[in-house]
């Protein structure tokens, strides 16, 4: 294998990423006055199972993050295989991803998505800065098993899983 030194680390990080497939989230929150915010990610992972904790990881100039600390809870919402739609809307900077998805609020009034695999709802346990990101470790009061398919990225395209 040849390294090309004209790369910056950053484009190498995200190349290097790219090849680990994961699972697509959108983190959603909620205000006091039912103004949601909502993003799509990868950068999520089971913590702990005693006490049931989650991590997230936000960009810190994200304005889903700045209503989550603000709001002090979130939901983890697992895409299914058919909602790669629902994946790019909430990756976009419209303010109005809410006004095109069905959605209910949860017991911490963060918005659960329809169709969504599973959801888990959470209240802000900590937060560390890491870098250009925030980690948001929430513990887990909530969830609900839809079941189904997971919407899978690798290598900067969705993909599917093959069952053996």
């Amino acid at each position: 294998m040849q390294l090309d030194n004209k790369k910056t680390p950053e484009v190498d990080l995200r190349k290097f990423a790219g090849q680990f497939a994961a699972g697509v989230s959108v983190i959603s929150t909620a205000d006091d006055e039912g103004l949601c915010a909502g993003i799509t990610m990868t950068a999520v992972m089971s913590l702990s199972l005693t006490p049931p904790l989650f991590l997230v990881s936000l960009d810190n100039n994200s304005k889903t993050l700045t209503a989550i600390l603000d709001n002090g809870h979130f939901c983890i919402n697992f895409l299914s295989k058919d909602q790669s739609t629902v994946s790019q809307l909430f990756s976009s900077k419209s303010d109005d991803k809410f006004d095109n998805v069905s959605f209910y609020k949860g017991i911490t009034g963060s918005p659960c998505l329809e169709g969504a695999l599973a959801h888990g709802e959470c209240e802000v346990h900590e937060s560390y800065i890491g870098g250009d990101h925030t980690i948001i470790i929430g513990r887990v009061i909530n969830t609900a098993i839809n079941g189904g398919e997971p919407l899978v990225y690798h290598s900067g395209k969705y993909a599917t899983l093959e069952h053996q």
